[in-house]
C-alpha cells in the first residue's frame, strides 16, 4: 500500500505548506476530522484552517505506518507522526498518533475522516 504511504506524505506536505487547494482535492465533500484537542471539523472549516495556516508546521515525519485494507475501495491509514510547528512564533514539537479513513472514488483516493491523537 506504498500508494497511501505515500498520498498521506503528500497531505502532510501540504499542511506544512498551507495548501487548501491540495486538500481541496483529497478531502470527501462530507469529510469530518477531529483535533488533538477534540474539535471536529467540516470540509469548510477544514479548508478555511489550511488557507488560514495560523500554526504552520514546518516538520511532519512519518514512522510505523499501517494500512488495513477494509475493502477494495475504503483503507485506513495510521502512523506516528513527529510535527514541528510555529506556535505564537516559538517552534514546539508535537508528537501525535494520526488516523485517516480514505475512500477511492472515480479512481482517486479522498480522506473521509481523519483524526490525530497527542502521544
Amino acid at each position: 500500500m506504498d500508494e497511501i504511504i505515500e498520498l498521506t506524505e503528500r497531505a502532510w506536505e501540504a499542511n506544512r505548506n498551507g495548501d487548501p487547494d491540495f486538500y481541496d482535492r483529497y478531502l470527501t465533500e462530507d469529510v469530518l476530522s477531529v483535533s488533538p484537542w477534540g474539535v471536529v471539523s467540516d470540509r469548510a472549516a477544514i479548508l478555511k484552517g489550511f488557507a488560514e495556516n495560523h500554526n504552520p508546521y514546518i516538520r511532519t515525519e512519518q514512522s510505523e505506518h499501517r494500512v488495513v485494507r477494509l475493502t477494495d475501495d475504503s483503507v485506513v491509514h495510521t502512523a506516528k507522526v513527529e510535527i514541528d510547528m510555529i506556535t505564537d512564533g516559538e517552534t514546539r514539537t508535537m508528537r501525535v498518533y494520526a488516523t485517516t479513513a480514505l475512500v477511492r472514488l472515480d479512481g482517486e483516493w479522498k480522506a473521509a475522516h481523519f483524526q490525530v491523537t497527542v502521544l
